[in-house]
């Protein structure tokens, strides 16, 4: 039973659920694969040979912080949730980089007080924040963990693409009133659209650097999946093909920024 009544929403009841819905299914699979080909373009860093030091706050099941790991990076995974943390133990352990990975069960609130100040190359928020009660604070929170020069990578959950995917679908009531209807569902308690998440990262004087739109095309049209005769590799395509113009930037299910810190 996911909880929706405000709080931050801990995914100890969820791992399962998420790891067939999600991660096992194809949207999960251009969701993780696009997220990294932007990243590798947004944060060419990744690909110069330093290892960097990366804290990958709501870690979940580790996939990110594997793939990182596996460039040569050293991560700081840190997750609430103690069956996310154990899938993510079991994953680290099979693909051998247990070496390059830390793991530590915590909230993003209470990590500026487990972890050095200025320490960080680059943090991860990545499906996290819009499962939180506030979900721009989490960004403001980690801040100081950066170094000067360091970079933010978030990726959340598209509220205007959820509203036009309701409209679309006919669920005028939930796209009316801009909130879900079904109880029990995996969508987040707290969607963003961009307008807000660009006016906090002013506010906490943030550059976004790069902005993408993570699953703009793929399943689009939820009730009509006969129509759709492509394979995931050719969705794959397509989607970087587009993500990072406008529109298309501002339609994917989920919204991937790089963000940096403006000079003091």
């Amino acid at each position: 039973m996911i909880e929706k009544d405000g709080r931050d929403v801990c995914f100890d009841q969820l791992c399962r659920r998420f790891d067939k819905n999600v991660y096992a299914t194809g949207k999960g699979q251009v969701r993780l694969e696009l997220t990294k080909a932007d990243m590798m373009v947004g944060l060419p860093e990744l690909q110069r040979g330093k290892q960097l030091q990366i804290l990958d706050a709501g870690g979940g099941m580790g996939q990110i912080a594997i793939w990182l790991a596996g460039l040569g990076h050293q991560i700081t995974m840190a997750d609430i949730s103690n069956e996310m943390l154990a899938k993510a133990r079991q994953q680290i352990e099979a693909c051998k980089v247990s070496e390059k990975i830390s793991l530590m069960q915590a909230s993003i609130q209470s990590l500026p007080e487990l972890l050095p100040k200025g320490h960080f190359d680059l943090v991860l928020l990545h499906g996290v924040i819009a499962w939180l009660e506030k979900p721009l604070e989490a960004i403001g929170c980690l801040l100081p963990l950066l170094k000067p020069s360091g970079r933010m990578s978030v990726l959340y959950f598209n509220r205007d693409k959820l509203i036009l995917k309701w409209g679309i679908t006919g669920q005028i009531a939930s796209a009316t009133s801009g909130r879900g209807s079904k109880k029990g569902s995996l969508t987040p308690i707290n969607p963003l659209s961009y307008a807000e998440v660009a006016e906090y990262c002013v506010s906490r004087r943030l550059r976004v650097l790069s902005k993408s739109g993570i699953r703009v095309f793929y399943r689009f049209f939820l009730r009509f999946p006969e129509k759709f005769n492509c394979s995931i590799e050719d969705f794959i395509r397509l989607e970087l093909q587009y993500c990072r113009i406008e529109p298309y930037a501002s339609l994917g299910e989920h919204t991937h920024l790089i963000l940096g810190l403006n000079d003091r």
